[in-house]
């Protein structure tokens, strides 16, 4: 235990060193250069910690860049963080206990998916006209979108008469996600 204690001790350490490449050198202006060198070693190794240190404050600088072009670029592609917040507020009324909630969430829903068709360029008087201009080829989950919409009409028409179970609102619920993650709307 004392060795490694021992090896520890920088000053025992350099010379250690010292005496190692004193016995290998031939000339005592080596050792003499060598005993130069030492505070010139210092200030090159301080030199380059600062050099570390701000290598490390760089890439955070350009990590954060990087993050606010990623951000321009989702919103570009109509992804932003106010429909991720909108959706997961739609999210959590869905999940709630509260069947007015349920009935709301799905209202939204079909807003949002109103706002993405205007986004895609359909125009219309309402969401029923916009769906029935798109080609099948163009909206591969056209099928889920209608089959939501039509669960958000009778909800709308018949209000509380229609009957809803909580199962029936995570399928809607799903429904309307395949439809924004087709065009990664959220």
């Amino acid at each position: 235990m004392d060795s490694f204690l021992t090896f520890l001790n920088l000053e025992y350490v350099y010379l250690r060193i010292y005496d190692c490449i004193k016995s290998t050198c031939r000339f005592d202006s080596d050792i003499a250069f060598l005993d130069k060198m030492r505070p010139y070693s210092i200030i090159i190794a301080l030199l380059l910690f600062a050099g570390i240190i701000y290598v490390v404050i760089r890439i955070r600088q350009i990590r954060r860049e990087e993050e606010e072009d990623l951000d321009e670029i989702v919103v570009a592609k109509g992804i932003t963080k106010k429909k991720r917040e909108r959706w997961n507020k739609l999210v959590d009324l869905a999940s709630s206990e509260n069947e007015s909630d349920w009935r709301l969430a799905i209202l939204e829903a079909d807003t949002m998916l109103d706002d993405m068709v205007d986004v895609m360029g359909y125009k219309g008087e309402g969401l029923g006209e916009k769906l029935k201009q798109i080609e099948r080829s163009d909206f591969n989950t056209l099928d889920k979108a209608w089959e939501a919409h039509k669960v958000r009409n009778a909800i709308a028409h018949a209000g509380t008469d229609y009957m809803l179970t909580k199962r029936e609102v995570r399928r809607v619920i799903d429904l309307y996600k395949q439809a924004f993650e087709e065009f990664e709307f959220i």
